[in-house]
This record gives structure tokens, C-alpha cells and sequence, in this order.
């Protein structure tokens, strides 16, 4: 039998082994806690331990005297006040002063045969005013292979003991309850009444099963022992009555839990505990772990969204700039094809014989197509220009108002929900947030310093440096009224300065018509090329423009959303290993009870 069971053992001990080790690795991988990672590492070495039984509880509530009883020997101080004040462990050996081997870690060893396949850990009380002994209770809890949990018949499973048995549950342990103190009961029927509610307690609030549960006296046990041990070990006196034998306690189950703890303990039970502790340590780390990658994909898709929506945003404000902006190329338009019908009047009112006195006077001629013809029109232009930048500017304003309302409003959503741990709770979060800062901060910063006034000046004079180059001129206004006086009055003077008062008598009648139907062309050809001109100039410069506002915004959302595709990618793949890896748990834990079933 020990032969199978051993075999049996090796194949499920190395399988669990693997098993930890690719969990660790990916835990690892995944940004896990570190002391995740720490833990499954100490795991395959505890492994290879002897079983532990650790026994837990609310100090005076007799942790310490039942480890004594079972022994049948004062080795752990017992009384009132708290006496285990650092985690003790209870080995195979001859007796001593125990060893100190590591931080708040005592080794006592005793000649009891049950140590040889076990050993046994005393724990701090769970009440401990100082909370680092509870800590020290609640970090050795995952080692235990099985748990004793004590607790008083007369304060049974109080607020913090069932905090404590919560915590317990969590980490996948078999859990025996340990009531102690019946020598103190006040009848029998409180021993029933106790066992009735710790029942429906445990199973209803802890979500167990019924409960393993012993009601015992470890000071009467533990006082039978050493009475027997006395009894033994002294001279009898001559004619001295033997020692008074005391009737054991019928409520006392002291016999039974020791019985479970020596003999049953032992083979298949003590194997199939054993090889349950890793699947119960993995199942609550992996629990955890997939909770947590959970929540930071589901941060990682919600960011993703953001910047989709900023996207889009950015998307529908350059299609809806583009689309709108062509209202102020009509502008302009309209302004030119007022200017065309002036100049057509004109020409028709001043290129004929009866003007011939005036169209010799260059200066003349050149101030009333000024006035008549040319009027305001370039102010009028250079306005619809003014119009035009300021409504850049300001629905460019509007773009990084939104886009900062929307990443301020996804922050505050995924901080109510939860979603977000503390800062630099993990590497995955302290990215995050540093690339989220690099992301908002330059939003903000564009925001705080956003001067509309500056920024209308420095593209129009951009449009104006555009036309210098396009045209020959200076200034927007000015510039654009030379062109017209300097384009069209010459060819108005061409007409008249050169022929004799005589000829232009005796032709005037033949020429002018036709002069003035050619200028008159040549005026609304110049004039449709000054359109497309001025049209493809504004559209350049407001190409050049909207491809600034638009970069901006990509080159501050595009790091964060590499990041994003890197963790997404980095997480689901995590997510299926530790899912794997979980369900791999399930089954190990099935082939286990399945070998080495429980006993009833």
C-alpha cells in the first residue's frame, strides 16, 4: 500500500510542481504582486515539507494547551494573557529550549511518534492587540495543510474569528473547529446550543459544508495526562491509596480529536491534505490574479475607447472643418463676383467716345476705378480671411476642451468604479499612469496657454506672407487693391493714350466697342483667376494648418495607445495561461479526492 500510495503521490507531487512553476512564471510575466510570485516560489519548496498542522485562534482560548495535551507535557506557556507571541513550530526530536529559525519563528522539538509524518505550529491569537502578530497568523496560514481553529464555548465565533475564518477559506483549506472549554459549560444543553449555532453559522456565512467539529477540554485532558504521568513516575508509599481515578467527562471530546490527530492523520488522509494545499494556495492566487488582469484589461479597453473617441473626434473635426471652411471660400467669391459686376458697369459707363478727356488722365481714371470699382472689396477680403482664421482658432479650442473634458470624465469614471489601484500598485499601473500624465498634462498645458488672439495673429500674418509670395505684395488689403487698379486700369489707358485726338475722332466709333468688350473679358478672366488663386491660397494655408492641430493631438495620443495595444495584447495572453492553468487546478483536484477519497 505504501508502495501504490507513494507512486501515486510522486505523479501528482510532480504534476503540481509543474504546474506552480508555469503559474509563477506566469505571474511573473503578467506584472503579478511580487509577493504573488514570492509565495509560489517558497510553495515548491514547501512542497517537499512534512504536513502542517497549524492550529489558529483568539489568543486564551487554549491553542497552546491542547498542543500541551496532546503531548502529555507542559512544553508551550499557557494563561490568561497572551503567551504565543511569535509562530511556533513543533517537530520530531529530543525535547529542549527551542531554536530561533527565522524572524518571529520558534522550533521546539518532542519524542512524540505522530511528528515523525507531521508537524504541528502554534499561532499568535487573531484578537492580538498587536497587529503584527495577527499578521504573522495570517502569513502562515497558506503553508498549513490543515487547519484547527479554536475557539471558547463561551464566546463562539466572534466578528474578528469569522474575519479570520474568511480569510482562512480563501486559501482552500480543510478547516476542523476546535471548541474548547466544556469544563466550564453550565449544561449540557449549552454544549448543544453552541453546536447548533457554529453549524449554521459556518455553513450559511462561510459557504462550508457541514462542519468537522470536536467539543473538548483541553485543561482536563491535558491534567488527566500529567496526573497519569505523576501516578507513574512516583514511589508508592507504604500504604499509601492509589492515586483517586477521575470520571471522564461524557461532553468531552478531547479523545476523538486526538484520535483524528494521531491516527487519522495519517496515510491517505495526511496524502490527500498534503497534495491539496498547493491546488488550494494556486486556487486563491490565481483567483486574485485573473480578478486583477481582469480589471486592468478592462482599464486598458476602456482607455482604448477614449482615444477612439478622441479619434473620432479629431475624425469629424477636420471632416466638418474642411466641409465648413469652404463657406468662407464663397465669402470671398461673392466679394470677387460683386467686384466683376462693378467692373463690367464700369466699363461700359467709361470706355466711350464721350469720356475720351478723362480716360487720358492715368491718375483720374486709376482713382475712380478705385472708388467705383475696387471700393472695399480687399478689406471685405481680408476680413472674410480674419473670420475665417478666428474660427479656426476657435473650434481648434474646442477640440482640446473636449478631448480634455473627455479624458478628465473617463478618470473619474474608472476611479468610482474601481478600476483604478493606487499609484504604482503595480508596474502595469505605474506605466499607465505616467504615460496617462504625458497624455492629459500636454491637453492641459495646450489649454492654459491657449492665447486665441496670438494664434489669429501669427496665421494670418502667415496668409499674408502667403500672398507676398503669390502676388508681389505686402499687406492682405492694400496689396490685393494694387492688384486690381494696377491690372485693370492700364489696359483701360491702353485703349485711349495712344491714338490722336483725329483718328480717335474719325475710329473711336469702330474701336471702343470692341476695346471695351475685350477688357471687359480680360477683366472677368482676371478676375476668375484672382478666385482660384486666393481659393487655392487660403485652402493651402488652411491644409497647413489643420494638419498642425491635427498632428498635435496624434503625436500626444499616439504613445499611449502603443502602450495600450502592448498591454492588451500582454494581458489577454496572460489571462488565457492563468485560465488554463486554473482550470488544470480543477482537474488536479478531482484526480485527488478521486485517489485518496476523504474519509466519513
Amino acid at each position: 500500500m505504501e508502495q501504490v500510495l507513494t507512486r501515486q503521490q510522486g505523479e501528482l507531487v510532480a504534476l503540481e510542481r509543474r504546474l506552480v512553476l508555469r503559474v509563477r512564471d506566469a505571474l511573473a510575466k503578467s506584472d503579478a504582486p511580487p509577493a504573488d510570485v514570492e509565495r509560489l516560489a517558497s510553495l515548491v519548496n514547501e512542497m517537499d515539507e512534512l504536513f502542517l498542522l497549524v492550529i489558529v485562534g483568539e489568543y486564551n482560548t487554549g491553542k497552546s494547551t491542547f498542543i500541551n495535551a496532546l503531548l502529555g507535557d507542559e512544553v508551550f506557556a499557557m494563561g490568561d494573557l497572551p503567551t504565543t507571541r511569535a509562530i511556533s513550530i513543533l517537530s520530531y526530536g529530543e525535547a529542549g529550549p527551542p531554536k530561533s529559525i527565522g524572524e518571529n519563528v520558534h522550533l521546539y522539538h518532542y519524542p512524540l511518534e505522530v511528528l515523525r509524518d507531521l508537524d504541528i505550529v502554534d499561532t499568535p491569537g487573531t484578537n492580538s492587540i498587536e497587529r503584527m502578530e495577527e499578521a504573522i497568523t495570517r502569513g502562515f496560514v497558506p503553508r498549513a495543510d490543515l487547519v484547527l481553529f479554536v475557539t471558547s464555548l463561551l464566546q463562539p465565533l466572534t466578528a474578528s474569528e469569522l474575519d479570520f475564518l474568511t480569510h482562512i477559506r480563501e486559501w482552500g483549506k480543510k478547516v476542523v473547529f476546535v471548541v474548547n472549554g466544556v469544563d466550564r459549560r453550565n449544561s449540557d444543553d449549552q454544549v448543544d446550543r453552541v453546536r447548533e449555532y457554529l453549524t449554521r453559522e459556518i455553513t450559511t456565512r462561510l459557504g462550508a459544508s457541514s462542519p468537522t467539529m470536536y467539543f473538548i477540554s483541553a485543561l482536563q485532558a491535558l491534567r488527566g495526562k500529567l496526573a497519569v504521568r505523576r501516578g507513574a513516575t512516583a514511589p508508592a508509599a507504604s500504604g499509601a491509596p492509589a492515586a483517586a481515578s477521575v470520571a471522564p467527562d461524557p461532553r468531552n471530546e478531547y479523545p476523538a480529536l486526538e484520535k483524528y490527530v494521531l491516527e487519522t492523520l495519517r496515510e491517505i488522509e495526511r496524502v490527500r491534505l498534503k497534495l491539496l494545499t498547493p491546488l488550494g494556495v494556486l486556487r486563491n492566487l490565481l483567483k486574485g490574479n485573473i480578478t486583477a488582469l481582469d480589471g486592468r484589461l478592462l482599464v486598458v479597453h476602456e482607455d482604448a475607447r477614449v482615444l477612439r473617441s478622441i479619434r473620432e473626434q479629431l475624425d469629424a473635426y477636420s471632416a466638418e472643418m474642411r466641409s465648413d471652411s469652404e463657406r468662407y471660400l464663397i465669402e470671398v467669391r461673392n466679394v470677387l463676383y460683386e467686384l466683376e459686376g462693378r467692373g463690367r458697369s464700369w466699363f461700359e459707363r467709361t470706355i466711350r467716345i464721350g469720356n475720351a478727356n478723362f480716360l487720358r488722365n492715368k491718375d483720374a481714371v486709376e482713382n475712380r476705378f478705385r472708388a467705383e470699382v475696387v471700393r472695399d472689396s480687399p478689406n471685405e477680403i481680408e476680413g472674410v480671411v480674419h473670420r475665417m482664421v478666428d474660427w479656426t482658432v476657435q473650434r481648434n479650442l474646442r477640440l482640446w476642451s473636449s478631448v480634455f473634458a473627455e479624458l478628465d470624465a473617463h478618470t473619474v469614471r474608472l476611479r468610482e468604479s474601481g478600476a483604478l489601484a493606487p499609484h504604482g500598485d503595480t508596474e502595469f499601473h505605474y506605466n499607465r499612469e505616467e504615460l496617462f500624465a504625458r497624455l492629459r498634462e500636454p491637453i492641459e498645458r495646450r489649454l492654459g496657454e491657449f492665447d486665441t488672439d496670438k494664434e489669429a495673429r501669427q496665421i494670418v500674418e502667415s496668409v499674408k506672407e502667403a500672398v507676398t509670395t503669390a502676388f508681389g505684395v505686402n499687406v492682405l488689403a492694400i496689396g490685393l487693391g494694387g492688384i486690381l487698379v494696377a491690372a485693370f486700369t492700364t489696359a483701360a489707358l491702353d485703349v485711349t493714350g495712344v491714338l490722336t485726338a483725329t483718328i480717335f475722332a474719325i475710329a473711336g466709333w469702330l474701336i471702343i466697342p470692341a476695346r471695351r468688350r475685350r477688357l471687359v473679358n480680360e477683366f472677368e478672366a482676371k478676375i476668375a483667376k484672382l478666385n482660384e488663386d486666393l481659393a487655392k491660397l487660403l485652402r493651402t494655408k488652411f491644409e497647413e494648418q489643420l494638419g498642425r492641430y491635427e498632428q498635435q493631438i496624434v503625436e500626444i495620443v499616439a504613445p499611449y495607445g502603443r502602450f495600450l495595444e502592448t498591454e492588451r495584447v500582454k494581458l489577454e495572453s496572460g489571462l488565457g495561461e492563468l485560465r488554463d492553468a486554473d482550470r488544470e487546478v480543477t482537474t488536479l483536484e478531482q484526480r485527488v479526492m478521486a485517489t485518496f477519497p476523504e474519509r466519513n
